[in-house]
């Protein structure tokens, strides 16, 4: 009995060291897997600067995240995010469906660059579109041999501190040789995945994705008349995609209960707040 004792408490000791180890390395593989497997399943540059993360509190806090642009456009980068804090459910860890409690980004600045036909942010939904279709018939193949992979639901995701810089491919007379700044306005998704009990990293990507298309689309539409028409045109479009995808997760822009009408209102609004800043910018003087 002694021994049986003596070698469970053993076990018990390896496992605790085992999960010590795990939870201090955590953040070193995190860190590495982000910016080995994010231009894999992005297909663009990703680089993470910081990262910590408990297994214990359920929790991750995520500081600079780089996310670069597609190919064919010019500016820097397509996203930077100052900050994101994770809360997961830890009873859904072992789960084939992770429930993430809240997702809270903090920081976010979007360069907005518009080319003749697309724009960086929709060439990347439509990167994206493109590899779920190739990857939705690898499955179907695969079906008989393997498992499903990891859904989650998002309960929450909120998007906080956030500003478009706006260019334009090529026309750097049209945005006096830089981009234009336009704050855009809070957006809050609720319950990504839930109707469909889960849905893959890449789908919910995407739905955060075009929300975030059509708070911008409506920022520039609403700034549009002091830069010139084609401008407001540029917004519209981007505006109608976002607008599809906000159903997906019950968006609520700036706090308003009306997912579609929140987004309109919350960034014709910002786009108003940047006047002056684009009058200054604005060739044609209006």
């Amino acid at each position: 009995m002694k021994k049986t004792i003596k070698f469970l408490a053993g076990i018990l000791v390896v496992l605790a060291v085992l999960f010590v180890v795990l939870e201090l390395s955590l953040d070193k593989m995190v860190l590495k897997g982000v910016n080995a497997a994010g231009p894999a399943a992005l297909g663009v540059p990703v680089t993470l600067q910081g990262s910590d993360v408990s297994l214990v509190r359920g929790k991750a806090a995520l500081t600079g995240l780089h996310i670069g642009n597609p190919e064919g456009y010019k500016t820097d980068g397509l996203f930077d995010l100052a900050s994101i804090s994770v809360d997961i459910d830890n009873s859904t860890l072992l789960s084939d469906t992770l429930v993430i409690k809240e997702i809270a980004i903090d920081g976010l600045a979007l360069t907005y660059e518009k080319g003749l036909l697309n724009s960086n942010l929709g060439a990347l939904i439509d990167q994206l579109s493109a590899g779920k279709e190739e990857g939705e018939a690898k499955e179907e193949e695969k079906a008989a041999e393997e498992k499903p992979g990891k859904k989650v639901i998002i309960e929450k995701l909120s998007i906080t501190g956030s500003q478009m810089n706006f260019s334009i491919t090529g026309a750097a007379a049209l945005t006096g040789g830089g981009s234009i700044p336009i704050p855009l306005p809070p957006i809050t998704l609720t319950d990504l995945g839930k109707e469909k009990e889960g849905v893959t990293v890449v789908e919910a990507v995407q739905d955060v994705l075009r929300a975030i298309l059509g708070a911008a689309g409506t920022a520039i539409s609403g700034a549009g008349n002091l830069i010139g028409d084609g401008v407001g045109a540029v917004g519209d479009g981007a505006m109608a995609v976002g607008e599809g995808a906000v159903d997906a997760g019950k968006a609520v822009v700036g706090g308003a209960a009306d997912a579609g009408k929140a987004i309109g209102e919350g960034a014709v609004d910002a786009g108003k707040a940047a006047a002056d800043a684009l009058k200054n910018l604005n060739p044609f003087g209006k």
